[in-house]
């Protein structure tokens, strides 16, 4: 994993960003501004196999941004987002995704902590963040209602 280059700031009502059309040339161009390069689009069947694999289908935002960005590569993980080859496998090994059944990593910020899609209480997961190490209900705790929210507040 690597660490963020920059710092999470709470949002004050950020707007939600769509990561498609234009919206997805904007996010990527503000992430290419920190020195992100993307490795390029994922393949459809690659995407669908790791929906299969971890038993969920993911939001239309993220399946968005992995179609777009998640190709496999043999670099780190960017700013600690995992790429469609990483997600089956950290979700399956980290210790945290079986406490707590329902969330689905999709990211580290390079230290003990990792943000995940929350699908125990709804179909329609919100992003989350929980320790490594955490063990408590109560040390979940709510990032954004959506990926594309949790994005752009990330991007800020």
């Amino acid at each position: 994993m690597t660490f963020w280059p920059f710092r999470r700031r709470p949002s004050q009502g950020a707007p939600c960003l769509a990561v498609h059309g234009e919206g997805t040339k904007s996010v990527l161009e503000r992430l290419e501004e920190k020195g992100w390069r993307p490795e390029g689009p994922a393949e459809p069947a690659a995407v669908a196999a790791a929906e299969e694999a971890l038993g969920i289908i993911f939001p239309s935002d993220y399946r968005r941004f992995l179609l777009a960005t998640g190709r496999p590569s043999q670099r780190d993980p960017w700013f600690g987002l995992w790429r469609v080859d990483e997600l089956v496998n950290l979700n399956r090994h980290l210790p945290v995704f079986r406490w707590y059944p329902g969330l689905v990593g999709i990211a580290s910020c390079g230290g003990f902590l990792v943000f995940a899609l929350d699908y125990r209480e709804s179909a329609v997961p919100r992003v989350v963040s929980v320790g490594l190490s955490c063990s408590e209900p109560s040390d979940v705790s709510v990032e954004a209602d959506s990926f594309d929210e949790w994005l752009e507040r990330t991007i800020g």
